[in-house]
């Protein structure tokens, strides 16, 4: 009998970098598969991207869910992410892109990200350039005397 080697055709690690870290997210097994589109199912509803109630089986498989289970990224990814100082809201955004890249795929997980996460980083830029304008000089009107209006 001749063995059938299937790492050709497996699914590859969702490679995610940031601050010069590389984490290899494992595609999840069926039991965290199972999370994931569920965790999708209940985001598209919070994101107003479908409408309705998430059904009691979403509702069952979210609830089930323990504090220290980290389905998305891999309790091994997270550990390391902590680890190398990550930010919490870095963490969360990228478990978050994570359910929607194993759940829907890539050009979706980019679509929610770029939705979610690019007006707030151009409005957070905006605020700083308007903060770093050189103000405008003062009038020169006087400020005593009588009104003009």
């Amino acid at each position: 009998m001749t063995a059938v080697d299937f790492d050709d055709w497996a699914a590859p690690d969702l490679v995610l970098t940031v601050k010069g870290n590389e984490y290899r997210v494992p595609p999840p097994d069926t039991i965290d598969a199972k999370k994931i589109v569920a965790a999708a199912a209940l985001g598209e509803i919070r994101l107003g991207l479908v409408s309705g109630e998430a059904s009691e089986e979403v509702q069952r498989i979210l609830t089930a869910v323990q504090p220290d289970d980290h389905f998305a990224l891999s309790n091994p990814v997270y550990e390391q992410m902590v680890a190398d100082r990550i930010p919490k809201t870095t963490i969360d955004r990228m478990a978050y892109y994570a359910v929607f890249y194993w759940a829907r795929g890539k050009q979706y997980a980019d679509m929610i990200a770029s939705l979610m996460w690019s007006a707030e980083i151009a409005l957070e830029a905006a605020a700083k350039a308007s903060a770093e304008l050189p103000k405008a000089p003062r009038s020169s009107r006087p400020k005593s005397g009588s009104s003009t209006a």
